[in-house]
């Protein structure tokens, strides 16, 4: 079987892909679940799905390595490295997600934020001076960039 593309938005059709692809009893997901049922279900394919999120070229790799750490017991760290190297999807606003949820650093989520060229980076920004304490001043840096970047598109 063909490795399945990552998405942007996860859903149980794709989990059927993913486990099927690993070698899992895809029979037993139903159409409702979500990412705490796969954790329940699957827990011995965890490691392989980090593999599969670490490679993932296409989609929201980096919102799934944010879902792996809050649902599944991924370890922060794992999460981080994949939000870092994300080079598709969200990877801003998944670092905002995991210093709200999951313990990451403020300040390595604001060097992600800054650095993030895909997703909405500005978006992640205003969050992060909303409940997070980040400098309003950094924020209305990061939402002028995404303005400066649309004038230039």
């Amino acid at each position: 079987m063909r490795r399945p593309r990552c998405p942007d938005i996860f859903t149980a059709a794709f989990g059927v892909r993913l486990i099927r692809y690993l070698g899992g009893d895809y029979r037993k997901i139903r159409s409702w679940w979500c990412w705490g049922d796969f954790a329940r279900s699957f827990p011995d394919l965890r490691v392989s799905v980090e593999h599969y999120f670490e490679s993932a070229r296409t989609g929201d790799p980096a919102t799934a390595a944010y879902w792996m750490v809050y649902y599944c017991g991924s370890a922060r760290e794992w999460g981080q490295k994949v939000i870092e190297s994300a080079r598709t999807g969200d990877p801003a606003y998944a670092a905002y997600l995991m210093v709200c949820r999951c313990g990451s650093d403020r300040e390595w989520a604001e060097k992600i934020i800054g650095a993030a060229r895909t997703g909405d980076p500005a978006y992640a920004a205003y969050w992060m001076v909303y409940y997070c304490g980040s400098a309003r001043e950094w924020g209305k840096k990061i939402g002028e960039r995404k303005q400066h970047n649309a004038r230039e598109a």
